[in-house]
């Protein structure tokens, strides 16, 4: 599937250089990450899995069921038709109020970590709700980052979106985004091995973006279970180069 967010090297999506230098002005200096990424509590990557002969047998389901609805609807119809349910329900976790990650209903993670999984793009606009515009709260404002990734508007959106939030002083939703990491970290928990990488990778994300120093543990732990992962990667690199969004880089 395609790789928007991952294609990118140096975090180029999320505002920064090719070299994996951030963009700043005159006199600013590089954010530091061993300076600026301060542990927060949650799951750890050691944790013991609790993945149970239900759960694995739904993903399995829910994969094969994709790559049939691919077959004979196209990918853009089954992919559309299984990010707006599970962007719906997301989105719903994101802005609930007292919000308990153990309150995620089992066939839901299953069919968020399946889908991070089976379409990269449907991960990839997943994330945007996170860190893209905060004012929007609707699956239907990113099913075209899921279904046509490479359409020119919605590559230019993503990019132009990526970039802006990459780069504004301010602090963002921080609560919202660590809900976000709280809920792929509990679907990490519960879905098999070859469905638990992507939400692992998606969580260090998040940590990266909000200076949780969990994000090179458990980027490392999305590799450690698919050798491929570039997104794990990438945040790995710039956890090395010291590249954090600017917000991170101008804190006292």
């Amino acid at each position: 599937m395609d790789e928007n967010i991952e294609t990118n090297e140096g975090i180029e999506a999320s505002g920064a250089t090719a070299d994996g230098e951030t963009r700043r002005g005159p006199g600013e200096a590089a954010g530091s990450a061993g300076v600026m990424f301060v542990p927060l509590e949650g799951f750890e990557p050691d944790e013991e899995r609790l993945v149970d002969e239900r759960d694995a047998a739904c993903c399995e389901a829910l994969h094969e069921r994709y790559r049939e609805r691919c077959r004979d609807r196209g990918p853009g119809e089954a992919t559309g038709e299984r990010f707006a349910e599970v962007c719906a329900d997301w989105l719903a976790w994101l802005d609930a109020d007292g919000f308990d990650p153990f309150d995620c209903e089992a066939d839901k993670l299953c069919a968020l970590a399946v889908l991070m999984t089976d379409s990269l793009a449907s991960r990839d606009a997943l994330i945007m709700t996170l860190v893209g515009s905060p004012d929007v709260h609707d699956a239907a404002d990113f099913v075209g980052f899921a279904v046509h990734p490479h359409a020119p508007g919605n590559a230019a959106r993503m990019e132009r979106e990526l970039n802006a939030a990459f780069a504004k002083p301010e602090p963002p939703d921080v609560e919202r985004i660590l809900r976000g990491v709280e809920i792929c970290e509990r679907a990490a928990q519960i879905v098999p091995d070859g469905f638990a990488a992507h939400p692992l990778a998606v969580a260090s994300y998040g940590m990266w973006w909000i200076g949780d120093a969990r994000a090179l543990g458990t980027a490392a732990h999305a590799i450690m279970l698919d050798e491929g992962m570039r997104l794990a990667g990438i945040i790995l690199a710039a956890l090395l180069r010291g590249v954090v969004p600017q917000w991170l880089g101008r804190r006292p």
